[in-house]
């Protein structure tokens, strides 16, 4: 049964409760705000189902992807590219896929801006929230089902998430229908609910108001900032750039949240388990300074599927091919997982009676 699943393997997919033909699978939180599955032994009917495909367990690989291309590439539309999180290239092929009548899973902010979750946008009014990056682990129960009922009927689906989730839908479905592309993204890895929850609402007690949207990654002092930029319902904000955001020293510099799996994850493989691969081109040369501020995308085309796809929505884009070796020098991410950080257990030790903010200082210096 799936509970034998250790957390140095689990990635919290959730794939194996979607796939129980009992509903014997819930979801438990630790003391770090991560969910693992629990099995009702009165329930199970031990078919191993969730055992089989668990793609922590089973090393998941898609053969059938190839060496990828390699392009830094971003949309023309400068409004939307400053919008999204690099360079805009998961809003380009999400919206080619809905002008074709088919539908996106992806994730967006719950209402409360304190949770994450995949959701089913068939509209651009629906894709529109699932654009920008979350950098906390995202709901996904009941995901994988819907995603298949999609595809029974023939609708083309994109399917964008970790490089995790995207191999748990994979092991869902018994076969890899032609009218699923799958879309992944250069992952440093889940961070805690829990530690981004207490973020949020030391904000909303610091600002006296609930928060009105949230933004990683904001560009108002340029891509390379890493902006956190926070708005409340009284009309204040909160923005600080990588210099001075406790939630970026806490993530990027010092890994104090993170799954423990994504510190060991097996998925930063070349080739990769999906028809795309997007994220930041860091460290980038012979670019305009104009280009760097707005941002660059790196997108790796995994298959055939995915070339043709590009071709279609060539016109939205500028795009030039550059080389793998490129990507990984500016973004070690897509092989290497970060460490553990040495402080995780005073972190979330101190969280327990200390506001955010300070349990971070405590461990990391004050900025």
């Amino acid at each position: 049964m799936i509970d034998i699943v250790q957390k140095r393997q689990c990635t919290g997919c959730k794939m194996c409760g979607d796939l129980c033909p009992v509903g014997a699978i819930s979801f438990q939180a630790d003391k770090y705000g991560f969910e693992y599955p629990v099995v009702d032994n009165e329930k199970c009917i031990s078919c191993n189902k969730c055992v089989e495909k668990c793609p922590g367990l089973n090393k998941y690989k898609n053969a059938s992807f190839i060496e990828p291309k390699v392009y830094a590439a971003w949309l023309k539309d400068t409004d939307m590219r400053l919008y999204s999180t690099s360079g805009g290239i998961y809003y380009a092929l999400a919206k080619s896929v809905l002008k074709s009548n088919g539908a996106v899973i992806a994730c967006k902010f719950s209402a409360d801006w304190k949770h994450a979750e995949h959701v089913i946008a068939e509209s651009m009014e629906e894709l529109l929230p699932t654009v920008r990056s979350k950098y906390f682990q995202s709901e996904t129960a009941g995901i994988y089902r819907k995603a298949k009922k999609i595809l029974d009927t023939g609708k083309k689906l994109l399917f964008c998430g970790t490089p995790c989730q995207s191999a748990a839908l994979q092991q869902y479905l018994e076969k890899i229908p032609e009218n699923l592309i799958t879309m992944d993204f250069i992952c440093r890895g889940n961070n805690s609910q829990k530690a981004y929850q207490a973020f949020i609402e030391e904000l909303e007690e610091k600002y006296e108001s609930p928060v009105k949207s949230v933004q990683f990654k904001n560009k108002r002092n340029g891509w390379n900032s890493l902006g956190v930029l926070i708005k409340f319902e009284n009309g204040q904000e909160y923005y600080d750039t990588r210099k001075n955001s406790y939630w970026t020293l806490g993530y990027i510099k010092n890994n104090l949240y993170m799954r423990p799996v994504c510190h060991e994850c097996q998925f930063r493989t070349i080739p990769r388990n999906s028809d795309f691969t997007v994220g930041d081109f860091w460290g980038i040369k012979n670019v305009k300074d104009e280009d760097i501020f707005n941002g660059i995308s790196v997108l790796f085309v995994n298959s055939e599927k995915a070339g043709e796809m590009l071709k279609e929505i060539h016109n939205e884009l500028y795009y030039e091919e550059h080389s793998l070796e490129e990507a990984i020098k500016g973004n070690p991410c897509i092989l290497t997982s970060p460490k553990e950080g040495e402080m995780r257990e005073k972190f979330f030790t101190l969280l327990q009676s200390n506001r955010f903010t300070d349990a971070v200082a405590e461990c990391c210096g004050r900025l």
